[in-house]
């Protein structure tokens, strides 16, 4: 069994009104299919703490099953603090994973300047994102422009308009060419994670036209990736740290519970209760321990 597990940064599940969601807004038939036609566990992102939910707390929250905003007392947003490190470094997903024996990977690419930015401790302007601090705990590796121009990873933004943008000499990418690569990178390991930032960065600036757009370029990515896997065999989870980019009448993250989706066979016998982000790791470490 492989484990495609997608990570979709600001994705609620927002009311079906196409004047403030773009979901509903735009050609969406395989994001629609995919709400409709697997198991989907609204999940809440508040996790009993007041305030809008914010993407540290919740990414830690998914990736190691703690309530890292019951811990601060508070929701945080960018890129975890010492305290959240801590935690993300005594226990996470990709180390559970490892210690099982199975093959793990994360098919984001890296940008060089920013990887060694993140790398070096005393430059503090491009600190490590939850998932960043979890694959240097578990002593993953990154992947690299060089990587992508070989064919071996995908950018957060699926088409690789940012590397391009930021001067490096890439080919662009169809989202159903990065879905591909995507799945190609699947084939080599037993869980590979990607992740999406756009949805949340567009959500921010309550722009429908263009919210409207990334949702149909994230469409066309996963409904490549849906038709390419063989749901009999292997799994995909979708899931998200917040709602934001389905009420695009507010620039703030919303109270949305956030959607997570299993797409595949699940393994006889199991029983899965995801109520809220903490939930979502140990989901993924008993459909693996159950399967295998």
């Amino acid at each position: 069994m492989n484990m495609i597990f997608i990570f979709i940064d600001g994705f609620g599940l927002g009311a079906e009104d196409k004047n403030v969601n773009p979901l509903y807004a735009a050609n969406a038939p395989n994001i629609h299919q995919i709400l409709s036609g697997f198991p989907v566990y609204p999940t809440d992102a508040c996790m009993g703490v007041p305030g809008l939910p914010q993407s540290a707390t919740g990414q830690t929250a998914i990736f190691t099953g703690v309530n890292a905003s019951a811990v601060l007392g508070r929701h945080l947003h960018g890129q975890p603090t010492v305290t959240l490190k801590k935690i993300i470094h005594k226990n996470n997903l990709f180390k559970e994973l490892l210690h099982r024996g199975l093959k793990v990977t994360n098919s984001n690419v890296y940008r060089d300047h920013y990887l060694q930015n993140m790398l070096d401790s005393k430059d503090r302007r491009l600190r490590p994102s939850v998932t960043s601090v979890m694959a240097l705990s578990a002593g993953l590796r990154f992947r690299t422009v060089a990587d992508y121009a070989a064919g071996n990873g995908v950018y957060h933004d699926i088409t690789g308009q940012i590397l391009k943008d930021s001067g490096y000499d890439v080919k662009l990418l169809t989202p159903e060419e990065a879905a591909q690569r995507l799945y190609h990178v699947s084939r080599e390991h037993d869980f590979v994670l990607f992740e999406h930032f756009m949805t949340d960065i567009i959500g921010h600036t309550t722009d429908m036209a263009l919210a409207i757009k990334e949702i149909e370029l994230l469409d066309a990515f996963l409904g490549e990736l849906v038709r390419m896997v063989d749901l009999n065999e292997d799994i995909i989870i979708i899931t998200s740290d917040h709602g934001n980019i389905e009420d695009i009448s507010v620039k703030t993250h919303t109270f949305n519970k956030v959607p997570t989706v299993i797409l595949g066979k699940m393994p006889e016998g199991l029983e899965l209760k995801i109520e809220t982000l903490t939930d979502i790791m140990p989901g993924v470490l008993k459909i693996f321990d159950v399967g295998r």
